[in-house]
Order: structure tokens, then C-alpha cells, then sequence
């Protein structure tokens, strides 16, 4: 398996997410730098787009918000090679089935090296001296859990600051775009106040 490395703004983005809505499963997708015509195996994970809040559920909304993230993604340079999600339930860290089926499907159309993060709700906290997640990297027919850190203690101190100072009410989620869709998913202005941190 290649090296993981998730930059600040993917992680930080990703924690406030799970931070906005305590009490409910959150989901969204994370995008890698394009490498697959290169020689270097490690998947830099460089951004996150928060998906959803109110239902994991595969559905007509997930379509659209794929297809909308790939074009994105296009634009930029990058692939979709990772998905995350918190379960609702605070311990509740496992996989389920929508977690397995987004990650097969990230794993056969886009990247054989996806990676499913799994949130730890019991971290999700600015006190919090590790990733708030559990990464799984596909292998045969299963999902086994990679042990290796993924960020720096860089990160971990610019997520704190950000939870402090509630951050997350600037994220917005692809719920929020379809309910006002002058919300714009790509979470730009969160983007600069997470640049500003480090």
C-alpha cells in the first residue's frame, strides 16, 4: 500500500464537519493529487468536500454530488480517492455497508489505492492529540485497518484552533448547497481561514 499523507485543509475540513453535526452521521469525499502517471506512489490527500448530514443513504443527491466533485476535480488536478464518515452513534467507529459500497466504487472507477476514513466521534475534540479517524485501505474482498499516522503535529494544532474558535459554522455541506444553493460546497472562505492558521 502507498504512503497516505492528508494535508491540513483536507483534515481540518473533514474534523469540522464531523464537529458541525454531533448528532448526526456525517459523510464526505477527499481528493488526491493526480499521480497516476507518475512513479511516486504516496496518495497526498489535498482537499475534502463535506457531503452530507441528513441521509448517508445511496442516493440521486449522491449521484449528482459525485458528478459535480468529479468535474471539479478535473479542473484541478486531482481524483476522488478517499471517502470518510462518522457514524451517528458516539462509539461507533466501524464501517458499515454505505462506507463499503462508496469505498468499492471510489476503488474501481477512479483509484485502486482508496482509502476509507472512518471518524472516532470520542476525538472529535480540540484537546485531541491524534487523528480523529481510522483508516482502511481496500485488501482482496475486505477492508483492513493502516496504522500509519497520515498527518503532522502541524495539523493536529491548526484543527484545535479551528475547533476553538467554531469554525465549523463556516463549513458547508452538499445538504446545505441543495437547500441554498448560493452555498457554495467548494468551502472557499474556509479554505483561506484555514490558510491563515498555519
Amino acid at each position: 500500500m502507498a504512503d497516505i499523507e492528508v494535508s491540513i485543509q483536507a483534515y481540518c475540513k473533514l474534523l469540522l464537519h464531523a464537529a458541525k453535526y454531533p448528532h448526526c452521521a456525517v459523510n464526505g469525499i477527499l481528493l488526491a493529487k493526480d499521480n497516476r502517471s507518475s512513479d511516486n506512489k504516496t496518495i497526498k490527500f489535498v482537499d475534502c468536500i463535506p457531503l452530507f448530514h441528513l441521509t448517508l443513504g445511496l442516493s440521486p443527491m449522491l449521484e449528482a454530488a459525485l458528478l459535480q466533485i468529479d468535474t471539479y476535480c478535473r479542473s484541478i488536478g486531482c481524483v476522488i480517492a478517499g471517502y470518510y464518515q462518522a457514524n451517528e452513534l458516539l462509539q461507533d467507529k466501524e464501517m458499515n455497508n454505505i462506507a463499503k459500497i462508496i469505498g468499492k466504487r471510489i476503488q474501481e472507477n477512479n483509484n485502486s489505492n482508496a482509502c476509507v476514513f472512518m471518524i472516532d466521534n470520542e476525538r472529535v475534540s480540540p484537546n485531541s492529540t491524534m487523528e480523529v479517524y481510522r483508516v482502511h485501505i481496500p485488501k482482496d474482498t475486505a477492508w483492513n485497518v493502516d496504522k500509519r499516522q497520515t498527518v503532522e503535529e502541524e495539523t493536529l494544532r491548526v484543527a484545535s484552533v479551528l475547533l476553538s474558535s467554531d469554525a465549523c459554522k463556516q463549513l458547508v455541506d452538499f445538504d446545505c448547497h441543495l437547500d441554498d444553493v448560493s452555498k457554495d460546497w467548494r468551502n472557499i472562505d474556509l479554505n483561506d481561514m484555514i490558510a491563515k492558521c498555519t
